[in-house]
């Protein structure tokens, strides 16, 4: 089985090459670039910083995010990874089919590429020559650790999303890429500044109790004579290695049992938009087509542009008084991300034309909310990464990063929360589809000010206990503090969200025809 895969293996890397001689010139290129970028990311620490400290923060910190990018990629983009499904028809044992995906992964470009700048790191890097068994073993485990991660999330991947919603995954993973990217350069340009020296060693020390920078801190650890502690982050990488193929094998077995749906023939594939994205599922047809609301309807591009407003208002009134200008870059965003989510306490009256056909079809009033919520939750978490970067760098001080993300992400999740029970709780007459964005409908009776006011209360109330452990760590910088805060944030955050679907979705169900009545009188 091993030797059959393996020539598998060989004849899909040189497939990449067939074709016309241009796309096979272009794939050379490709591939000699890539080579080139992982030697120079070996070569750059060992020329940009003298042998000690320095160079091996960098490399414990380099390296801890190239081995987490090689646990985490493969759950969002895994389209080309064999799978184990695939040979369940061979008349092999799981076992079997198993390790030989797991032995055959070396021949694929992606290993190669690391394995390259394995060895890069291993010539490059003088200091890990004492004692001589200490590199081989650590990068050895090191290469060992991102097979067995590539393979265990890329299966455990395909075995929760299928086929269906893969194409959410992607979404779901492009969507956090791009609001990583630009926190992971404000963090790499302020820790390794002139004034961020120490954020970076306290953040590799860190690091080097993860499996995935580990290895790298077991190297460092033993250049400068402590053969202990580097026994002791080695034995950190074995142990996660132990535990991936604990989790690999049976993996593979309950893969190799499970039969999926199949997708019918005709269904359509291309020309749908967001709804290609999602799958055939209430609650992602329901945020597939709120996408395309927020795209297209100006009664929501309106909403969207005047949310900025209020926080400017706020901070041109405390400059005029006299406040500190660093101080006040923490109230712009919780503001925005709380007006974000607060914004959508009546999308039931928004998406009124479209409300019937939810309670007529019995969809789950639990996949109405989780679906509606899909748009701010697509711009509301990238603005709180990136919004997070922006204000700590002006704020001056980095440490402070998990406690400010901590704090933005709650809020929004808060705002949702109170949104999803509110547009049932209390609709109100809103802006029909096709009119002009700057109407408003007559109503006789109240609800638009007491629910807007109801509303903003609910979300100011729940917003406070993540705001005031946030305050608390931002005013003593203390990594503990500033993770404890973090950990509270995205915790609380996820616990008032899913309890303001939950609870949502049981009002929607309970009150459904009411619903309807009510937004018919609207229209």
């Amino acid at each position: 089985m091993v030797a059959r895969l393996f020539r598998l293996r060989v004849a899909l890397l040189g497939g990449a090459f067939r074709g016309s001689f241009v796309k096979g010139l272009r794939t050379s290129l490709l591939y000699v670039l890539l080579a080139a970028a992982a030697v120079l990311l070996a070569v750059l620490p060992a020329r940009l910083l003298p042998e000690g400290s320095d160079r091996a923060i960098v490399d414990v910190i380099i390296g801890t995010i190239v081995l987490a990018a090689a646990f985490v990629v493969p759950f969002f983009e895994n389209r080309r990874n064999l799978e184990p499904r695939q040979f369940a028809q061979f008349p092999v044992s799981s076992g079997a089919i198993g390790l030989s995906l797991l032995l055959t992964s070396i021949a694929t470009w992606p290993f190669l590429l690391l394995l390259v700048w394995l060895i890069a790191l291993g010539v490059l890097r003088p200091e890990w020559a004492e004692p001589g068994w200490i590199a081989p073993v650590a990068l050895l485990l090191a290469a060992i650790l991102a097979l067995c991660s590539v393979r265990v999330t890329s299966t455990l991947s395909k075995l929760i999303a299928g086929a269906r919603n893969a194409g959410t995954i992607r979404t779901v993973g492009a969507v956090l890429l791009v609001a990583f990217l630009p926190v992971a350069v404000f963090a790499a340009a302020t820790a390794f500044g002139a004034e961020g020296s120490a954020a970076a060693a306290a953040g590799a020390e860190v690091a080097g109790w993860t499996p995935f920078g580990a290895p790298f801190a077991a190297l460092a650890l033993a250049s400068a004579g402590d053969l202990d502690g580097a026994l002791l982050r080695l034995a950190v990488t074995v142990g996660a290695i132990l535990i991936l193929l604990l989790v690999w094998f049976p993996l593979v077995n309950l893969v190799n049992q499970r039969v999926d749906r199949p997708v019918a023939p005709d269904a359509a594939r291309s020309g749908l938009g967001w709804f290609e994205r999602f799958a055939a599922q209430p609650g992602q047809v329901i945020a597939a087509r709120e996408l395309t609301y927020w795209a297209r309807d100006p009664r929501y591009r309106v909403a969207l542009f005047a949310i900025p407003i209020a926080p400017l208002v706020m901070l041109i009134a405390f400059a005029v008084a006299g406040a500190d200008l660093r101080a006040l870059s923490l109230v712009p965003l919780p503001v925005i991300l709380l007006l974000l989510g607060w914004s959508q306490h009546n999308d039931v009256s928004m998406d009124s034309t479209a409300i019937w056909e939810h309670v007529a079809s019995g969809i789950r009033g639990r996949a109405d909310r989780a679906g509606r919520l899909a748009p701010v939750l697509l711009i509301g978490l990238p603005l709180a990464l990136i919004g997070s970067s922006i204000t700590v760098t002006i704020l001056g001080e980095w440490r402070v990063l998990p406690a400010v993300i901590g704090m933005n992400v709650a809020v929004l999740f808060a705002a949702c929360a109170v949104s999803s029970v509110f547009s049932v709780l209390m609709p109100y007459p809103a802006t029909r589809p096709g009119d002009s964005p700057f109407s408003q409908p007559q109503w006789s009776g109240s609800g638009s000010g007491l629910a807007q006011t109801l509303s903003m209360i609910f979300a100011l109330l729940l917003a406070v206990p993540p705001v005031w452990f946030a305050i608390r760590a931002i005013l003593d910088v203390e990594f503990v503090s500033n993770m404890w805060a973090l950990a509270f944030g995205l915790g609380y955050g996820l616990v008032v969200l899913l309890l303001g679907v939950l609870i949502g979705g049981w009002l929607f169900d309970r009150s459904g025809p009411e619903l309807i009545a009510v937004t018919q009188v609207f229209d």
